[in-house]
């Protein structure tokens, strides 16, 4: 009796599991495009732009074209729609015209990314959408994926340093003295600790160094400096010895041992571009300003405690009678002579330098051409009464400007520009154009002239096109409000000389 409950049992519930099985296997049968629809929805093909269904009019549009660099369509690229919530991500990919088309997407704030085999990814600033709204992105122009990162595989930064230095020991002033320590590479690799000795000891052992070291025991000796080495061979050469171990201590101090155990960077970086003032202030801060292997600046430790250690370390060596000891005031004034001196090192020296490596120039100092353009986003609302008083109009760059495929502005710089007025209002009641002055794009002490289109007009002024999405009109009073996050497309008004971006 037992036996057979048990066994009655073990029936009732294998079909109960039988029953669950099929339920649910049922339901996934039915609803396949629901789950997948959950991962990542497409945007439907078939439905219109404008094209909606009963109760979904509050639905908008987002439009956009896909170009290269020389205007051509790109037909394939895939186009994402993220959103704030993964839920509303829709993904398309471009015709055959380079057009694409998001319908029937919730009102709300996106980001739209492209990418495409042979291009970078481009992305977007913040889109806002609103209600019924059909928006038309900028034209979207993909850049050439650069194959240069092909070319460094493999080689650390150790190398890249050496290559450098190579090029470093090559430069003479006049052709005779060294001039190691002059880099043209604005973000020259950092050296190594042994990379920062090899420097060191090629400069206090040049051949040069030797003999200057003779012309001034020559001249001391005439004057009979250091009296207590006596004249004859005997004291040229404790004059010579002294005058050399100076040289030598110092170099290795303050270029080698004090920049290897603090981390600092030994050389001189010739600004060579950008207004004289910026140039001389960086040139006379050198001996108090130097930079950490990082990249970053910082006090000059190794000059400043290097001066103070060899001049000590000389007492050593020199007679009692020679010896002399650092003071706040001479210290105060070698260091004032070594900062006025270095107005010579960035103005004076590099003219006068042979064997400057050919690319130096180009990595010290890149154009930004003219015509170049920039996508800026509207960083507050505008209305026309703030157009009409010359309401400064506030933007940040969209996307990085490279030249050369060398990085030149960041995105999110600042940009701004003054507001003349909203003009040409349409029969909808809305005006479409924009004039402003004065707009610049700011980078570090440098400001980038801008102005609406790629061609010269012969004028001042700035007059930009604006889409209808980017306005909100008000019936008759014909108010328009830029919103913010609005894209405009703006182009560099003049040649202008930029450092690479740090």
């Amino acid at each position: 009796m037992i036996l057979k409950s048990y066994r009655f049992f073990i029936c009732l519930i294998a079909i109960a599991c039988i029953l669950t099985y099929t339920t649910r296997a049922a339901g996934q049968h039915l609803q396949p495009e629901s789950i997948a629809g959950n991962i990542l929805p497409d945007a439907p093909d078939s439905q219109t732009p404008g094209q909606s269904d009963s109760g979904a009019s509050h639905l908008g549009a987002l439009h956009g074209t896909v170009t290269d660099t020389s205007g051509a369509m790109i037909a394939g690229a895939t186009i994402m729609l993220e959103a704030a919530a993964p839920a509303g991500n829709r993904r398309v990919q471009s015709d055959n015209a380079g057009n694409f088309s998001f319908a029937a997407i919730d009102p709300g704030t996106y980001r739209v990314t492209v990418t495409a085999k042979g291009f970078t990814l481009w992305t977007s600033a913040s889109v806002s959408v609103r209600e019924g709204e059909h928006f038309e992105l900028p034209s979207i122009v993909l850049q050439v994926a650069s194959t240069s990162n092909n070319v460094i595989v493999g080689i650390s930064q150790h190398d890249i340093a050496e290559e450098q230095i190579k090029a470093e020991e090559q430069q003479r002033l006049f052709g005779i003295l060294p001039a190691f320590y002059f880099s043209y590479e604005w973000k020259a690799a950092p050296l190594t600790s042994g990379q920062k000795f090899k420097l060191a000891w090629k400069s206090a052992t040049d051949p040069t160094a030797f003999a200057f070291t003779g012309a001034t025991a020559i001249y001391e000796q005439a004057r009979n400096n250091l009296r207590a080495y006596g004249q004859g061979t005997e004291g040229f050469a404790k004059r010579y010895g002294v005058n050399y171990a100076d040289g030598f201590d110092g170099t290795m101090i303050s270029r080698a041992i004090l920049p290897t155990l603090l981390h600092q960077d030994p050389r001189y970086f010739v600004k060579g571009s950008g207004s004289f003032q910026s140039r001389a202030l960086h040139a006379m801060s050198y001996p108090f300003v130097a930079r950490n292997d990082s990249g970053h600046l910082q006090p000059n430790v190794s000059v400043l405690l290097g001066s103070f250690t060899s001049a000590e370390l000389s007492n050593l060596y020199y007679p009692s009678s020679s010896q002399t000891h650092v003071t706040g005031t001479n210290l105060a004034l070698g260091l004032a002579l070594d900062s006025a001196g270095g107005l010579l090192l960035e103005f004076v020296f590099p003219k006068a330098m042979t064997h400057v490596p050919k690319h130096a120039p180009a990595n010290a100092l890149l154009i930004l051409r003219e015509g170049t353009p920039v996508s800026l986003v509207a960083t507050e609302d505008l209305s026309t009464e703030d157009a009409q008083r010359g309401k400064t109009v506030a933007f940040t760059l969209a996307r990085d400007v490279r030249v050369g495929g060398v990085l030149v502005i960041k995105a999110g710089n600042k940009a701004s520009g003054d507001a003349i007025g909203a003009t040409k209002f349409g029969g909808d009641g809305q005006a479409h154009e924009l004039p402003m002055q004065f707009l610049s794009l700011q980078v570090g002490d440098e400001q980038v002239p801008l102005r609406g289109s790629k061609a010269r007009v012969g004028d001042d002024e700035i007059l930009y096109s604006l889409p209808g999405s980017a306005i909100a009109a008000s019936g008759a009073d014909k108010k328009i409000q830029i919103h913010a996050g609005t894209v405009l497309t703006a182009y560099v008004a003049a040649d202008i000389s930029l450092h690479p971006a740090e």
